[in-house]
């Protein structure tokens, strides 16, 4: 072999050993980012984190939290896992509070009542713990909803229920209390019924009123409907005297789906001892329970007096807690706050019944707690 091919060999070797110096035994990592994870919406679950990218693999996608409903705990849903790589992305934590047995509003809404209401808040219903049926108000007052129908608006304290109280369509509702409930010094003499039944038309909902009282200069239609003016409402009468139209024969025909209890007014302005008056509620509230145990009964926290009494304010500072007590043994018993109606929504000057603005105003709160029972 002649040297020039020798050189030519000792070339191409020398080349070939130079290539292979030159590379290198890291490999170029993938670009693969991980996802960052969001929070649910209102209470919902903490946010998922992505997954850390290795050899070129990409990031495990974003985990979303749990979203929030009101009267049920949030669904959090988890990131899948990132292909190539050893990524994942962890989802969020279930999201969503459960209303508070104190009504509620509902699970998960605040309670309207006494703890959405109500639950509405709502909410916050007797059997599952929210603020009133089906996620009413709880006691801070916040709107609730959520449950079945859950309504919103007014605010309404104890347990929630999965069981909507009208079990027919119209809706039998039992205004029940005192001169109050009457309508006494409304101009139409039906003071909050006719405002809550005009808001029920509006709905295209279908409710009627029973009891054992009618009033002759009541109007006869509102909002182009025969108004039901039946009702319980007895001028001057104290909490005991209405727990006399209950036990133990109801003075009332028929079985109400819904109990508007307003009592302890004459009580407190002829200055009765608040607690036993408080007493006195607990037991009507527990005979109404036993004579219509499937009803929702909603237990007002009366309207002011117009004037500075101090059993007044002892005597509605233990409502919540009758209402509380009787939920926490699976009663569908409710709270709706009246007492803060303002001033200006009671005649005052000795007169303790609303202006026809505090009829109203009624008709607002007990429509905030009901609505959502209230069938087409």
């Amino acid at each position: 072999m002649s040297r020039f091919s020798l050189s030519g060999y000792a070339f191409a070797l020398a080349a070939l050993l130079g290539a292979m110096g030159c590379s290198s035994n890291d490999t170029t990592p993938g670009t693969g980012s991980g996802g960052q994870g969001s929070g649910g919406a209102k209470s919902g679950g903490a946010g998922g984190t992505g997954g850390s990218s290795q050899a070129g693999g990409s990031g495990g996608t974003v985990g979303s939290g749990g979203s929030s409903t009101v009267g049920s705990g949030g669904a959090s849903t988890g990131g899948t896992t990132g292909k190539g790589g050893t990524t994942s992305a962890s989802g969020g934590t279930t999201g969503g509070s459960t209303g508070p047995r104190d009504a509620s509003a509902g699970s998960g809404g605040s309670t309207s009542a006494l703890d959405g209401g109500p639950g509405s808040g709502g909410a916050t219903s007797p059997r599952d713990g929210g603020a009133g049926f089906d996620g009413r108000t709880a006691e801070d007052g916040k709107t609730g909803s959520g449950g079945l129908g859950g309504g919103t608006g007014g605010t309404a304290t104890g347990g929630t229920s999965g069981n909507n109280p009208c079990k027919a369509s119209p809706c039998v509702i039992l205004p029940l209390g005192d001169s109050i409930t009457h309508g006494f010094n409304s101009s139409d003499d039906a003071g909050y019924r006719s405002g809550l039944f005009k808001l029920a038309v509006a709905a295209s909902q279908n409710i009627t009123f029973i009891g054992s009282q009618t009033n002759p200069k009541s109007p006869l239609s509102v909002s182009g409907k025969d108004l039901p003016r039946n009702h319980e409402g007895h001028d001057g009468y104290t909490v005991s005297q209405i727990a006399g139209l209950v036990s133990p024969k109801p003075a009332f025909s028929g079985t109400p789906h819904i109990v508007l209890l307003h009592a302890g007014t004459n009580d407190m302005t002829s200055n009765a001892d608040p607690t036993k008056t408080a007493d006195q509620l607990d037991t009507l509230i527990g005979d109404i329970v036993a004579a219509a145990p499937d009803a929702l009964v909603v237990v007002a926290k009366i309207v002011p007096l117009g004037y500075s009494n101090s059993n007044y304010t002892s005597y509605i500072a233990k409502i919540p807690d009758l209402v509380k007590a009787r939920a926490a043994k699976n009663q569908n018993v409710v709270m709706v706050d009246m007492s803060a109606l303002p001033s200006s929504d009671i005649r005052g000057n000795g007169n303790v019944h609303p202006t026809d603005k505090g009829y109203s105003d009624m008709a607002d709160l007990w429509y905030g707690v009901i609505k959502g029972y209230l069938p087409k």
